[in-house]
């Protein structure tokens, strides 16, 4: 059956939607789920595979799997579980013989598609994404970049299946994240929407800095319009992993980042709340807890909107069939609206590593302070002296002094004063003489004997 079939087309920074076209299906994803066939399995090799995910990513690495042609005929292969199949040319051992075939041509990316699930949605989600991404248009704008970043687990992927009604970014339980950021570009009436799926910015229990830039090299061409960072509402506290990721993300693609983002919590039900707690004050007490942490690690919180999400197929609706939130919020109108907003009032963020570096590391932060602060204490220093030097004139322990008295240590403390700057001015002489040659300190020397016998004379 002749078909379209949607892949994933990777480069070394970033995956593509991409389509191929012209083969007959062979095994679908469905089969392999369900039959999980292991051993040696026959099939004629005009047929192809479709399997998603994982496995199909390390069958295209494979000769004569689902990313090549083998021989003529038939040829054996061979199942692993986690690799997918092998032809079984590659092991000798088991009676196969290696055997060349033509090398497949690479696919190519698919750029836009058209917004074809944007018409299942309900209508009046419709018209609300319609009127979001139209104010960006009426702005001069023709489309929206928006980057989703967050741990693993936090609902990436399904908030991105959600958005655009339909399941193009692989998400399940216990599943491994996409392995490298992920374009999908949607257009629909003249705007474009692109969103970057990314992996988790964790390595288990690390930042992992490798992947943050990674998505920064994505993203260095590409100016983004609003950010998505993803939190679990479902999730009591910023514990460690949190604030390292968080300063993670600050450290790597910079401070300026946070400038786009919205902070979006998962899982916004009111099953989330702890015992006791009411859903408003919970959201309240998650988003300062948050906003604190990425505060600390140097980012803006000022003007930091909030999205609730719900990706469960069990979220409720409301008339109007639009999935909602508690308060009978339209989550996916609200999100959209609130992205839009952001790129409406916000410059993008473009990655920049060395800008990224120097205003993440707190040593270049706030250096022009600094020789205010040094001149700030020499001035106070001054002040002191004087305070002290005035204090020491009018009286001591015993009481304050009489005005002789007083007249008489203030005259002392300027002979004092005129002593200290006149030895201060003969170091300052002799220091400049040591600098000298031979020659001209042997001409300064008699003026250096007369000032040693005017010091005597004093």
């Amino acid at each position: 059956m002749q078909h379209q079939d949607v892949g994933a087309f990777e480069d070394d920074d970033v995956e593509y939607e991409e389509v191929g076209e012209g083969y007959d299906e062979g095994v679908s994803e469905e089969e392999v789920d369900e039959e999980l066939v292991e051993g040696v399995v026959e099939y004629d090799s005009d047929e192809e595979e479709e399997i998603e995910g994982d496995e199909a990513d390390d069958e295209e690495d494979q000769p004569g799997g689902a990313g090549g042609a083998g021989g003529a005929g038939q040829e054996q292969m061979l199942y692993i579980p986690g690799l997918g199949y092998i032809p079984l040319a590659n092991f000798p051992g088991l009676g196969g013989a290696a055997r060349a075939g033509p090398a497949a041509a690479p696919p190519q990316p698919e750029g836009v598609r058209d917004w074809a699930k944007l018409q299942d949605m309900p209508q009046a989600t419709q018209e609300g994404l319609l009127n979001a991404l139209n104010a960006l248009r009426d702005d001069g704008r023709e489309e929206l970049t928006l980057l989703v970043l967050g741990k693993g687990g936090v609902g990436k992927s399904s908030t991105i299946n959600s958005l655009l009604n339909e399941r193009v970014a692989a998400a399940a339980a216990f599943q491994q994240d996409n392995a490298k950021p992920t374009v999908y570009s949607r257009r629909a009436g003249g705007f474009t929407l692109h969103c970057i799926d990314t992996p988790s910015i964790l390595e288990q229990d690390n930042v992992s800095e490798a992947k943050l830039e990674q998505i920064g090299k994505v993203v260095r061409d590409r100016p983004v319009d609003a950010v998505l960072y993803l939190e679990r509402l479902d999730s009591y506290k910023v514990d460690r992993l949190d604030r390292e990721s968080i300063h993670g993300v600050t450290r790597v693609l910079g401070p300026r980042i946070w400038d786009n983002v919205v902070l979006g919590f998962t899982r916004a039900t009111e099953s989330s709340c702890p015992a006791n707690v009411d859903f408003t004050t919970h959201v309240e007490q998650r988003t300062e807890a948050v906003r604190a942490a990425i505060a600390q690690s140097g980012g803006s919180v000022k003007e930091m909107a909030v999205a609730l999400i719900e990706n469960s197929s069990r979220c409720p609706t409301n008339a109007d069939g639009e999935r909602v939130v508690p308060g009978e919020v339209p989550w996916v109108v609200d999100l959209v609206e609130k992205v839009a907003e952001v790129a409406l009032n916000v410059e993008p963020y473009s990655y920049n590593p060395e800008a990224a570096s120097k205003a993440a590391n707190p040593n270049r932060r706030r250096k022009w302070l600094i020789p205010l602060v040094l001149a700030a204490q020499v001035a106070l220093k001054l002040l002191l002296d004087k305070v002290m030097d005035e204090d020491a004139c009018r009286g001591d322990s015993n009481g304050p002094f009489d005005a002789q008295t007083a007249k008489e240590r203030r005259e002392q403390l300027d002979r004092e004063q005129e002593e200290r700057q006149r030895r201060k001015e003969k170091r300052q002489r002799a220091a400049a003489l040591a600098a000298q040659p031979d020659d001209a300190r042997y001409l300064a020397a008699p003026l250096s004997s007369s000032d040693d016998e005017e010091d005597d004379d004093f």
